[in-house]
């Protein structure tokens, strides 16, 4: 995007990262539903698991990885969020059909980056991890001062779930190569409106970066 696009919004593409001491990060429905399997194409994907995201997925993973390691490390919260309800997230509509991924997908998270004991994991029925889960008393009872958002989709789960927590008044950082969505347009667009009212759209090694100037 162009600077004078961020203009438009009164904003910058390049302000000083505004970080937190305690941050939780939030992995917001990385899972099998919306990854399908590696190293099929998109249309592949889809036609495997129709709400995969095929490649985009794939190729984020390694960042939220990495996000994870990070967090762990300097003792942060690390959340996940999953499908509950036969709705995927709020991806869908309505309940989830023969056509389309099992529910027990909507909740199977990768080995690669798997909860470790003691960490969170919250079922959801709707797009923001806020909506009508128990994240928000969380937040409070680990004195959380901020939130660092990655996962997908850019344009439904995360977008919703930043939205929130800006409006609950916590501080938010959305980690751009960390985040997914199957069409890039959507992922780019959302990432641009985040970063211009809701957010701080961060790659992950700026986030290592602002936090680590911070401590």
């Amino acid at each position: 995007m162009s600077d004078e696009a961020y203009k438009a919004f009164g904003a910058s593409p390049e302000r000083t990262p505004e970080v937190g001491q305690r941050p939780a990060l939030l992995v917001i429905d990385v899972v099998t539903a919306f990854l399908g399997e590696e190293g099929l194409s998109l249309a592949d994907s889809i036609a495997d698991r129709p709400l995969s995201c095929g490649p985009a997925g794939w190729s984020a993973l390694p960042r939220v990885k990495d996000l994870i390691g990070w967090a762990r490390d300097r003792g942060f919260p690390v959340i996940y969020t999953v499908g509950d309800s036969g709705v995927l997230g709020g991806a869908l509509r309505n309940a989830v059909d023969d056509r389309q991924s099992s529910r027990s997908e909507a909740a199977e998270i990768p080995d690669v980056i798997a909860p470790l004991t003691g960490e969170s994991v919250i079922p959801k029925a709707r797009a923001s991890a806020f909506f009508g889960t128990p994240l928000t008393a969380l937040l409070i009872k680990q004195r959380v001062d901020s939130l660092i958002v990655a996962g997908c989709t850019t344009s439904g789960c995360v977008r919703a779930t930043v939205v929130d927590g800006h409006s609950l008044g916590w501080p938010v950082v959305v980690a751009d190569d960390a985040s997914f969505d199957r069409a890039k347009l959507s992922h780019d667009v959302s990432l641009f409106e985040m970063n211009a009212k809701y957010a701080q759209v961060l790659s992950t090694d700026d986030i290592v970066a602002a936090y680590a100037v911070s401590a």
